[in-house]
């Protein structure tokens, strides 16, 4: 990440990373959590700063989505809003126009806790073996995956535990590194 002089760049090596770690059991969904956050804000660096030149596109969206759902179920309610409004700004800089399920009504699906039917569409997409737009993407394709399906712990009304979201002292030494990487 060091070597990589865009935000664009170190955001694929930190993703990269992360997927591995968690991959060899490494990180907690959490702590995975966590890391694709800060690989996420590297992204969306690329995206706001002319600089950089990144094209916001439907997959962004759909990771600014997946990832505050995520928050809610760790109890973060500051990543949350932070995440809503990532995936807001997503939406008006999105370039990608072709038809998705996302584009349609994608504010309700950013707040889909509120919205049980957005919350089973999304859950009937997961578990569908058939997806309905060839090429996808889908949200399942991004983080959390199949590790967690938001859509049916929400729609159950459950959130993680205090248990759920400890830090190793190597992601905690990471995150730190992360920080002062980004200064």
């Amino acid at each position: 990440m060091r070597q990589s002089k865009t935000p664009g760049g170190r955001a694929v090596h930190l993703s990269a990373f992360a997927a591995k770690a968690q991959r060899e059991g490494l990180l907690s969904l959490y702590e995975h959590y966590l890391l694709m956050g800060e690989a996420l804000g590297l992204e969306r660096e690329s995206c706001v700063q002319p600089a950089y030149g990144r094209r916001v596109q439907i997959s962004d969206l759909l990771k600014a989505m997946n990832m505050r759902m995520m928050a809610l179920l760790f109890g973060d309610d500051g990543a949350a809003a932070l995440w809503e409004s990532w995936g807001q700004e997503a939406f008006r800089l999105n370039q990608e126009r072709r038809k998705h399920y996302i584009l349609k009504d994608y504010p309700a699906f950013l707040r889909a806790e509120e919205q049980p039917e957005r919350l089973k569409q999304l859950l009937a997409l997961r578990r569908s073996r058939k997806k309905p737009f060839d090429g996808g993407p889908y949200h399942d394709e991004y983080f959390p995956y199949d590790q967690c399906a938001y859509e049916e712990l929400l729609l159950q009304g459950r959130r993680f535990s205090e248990a759920d979201r400890r830090l190793s002292g190597e992601t905690e030494n990471l995150l730190v590194e992360l920080s002062l990487l980004e200064e």
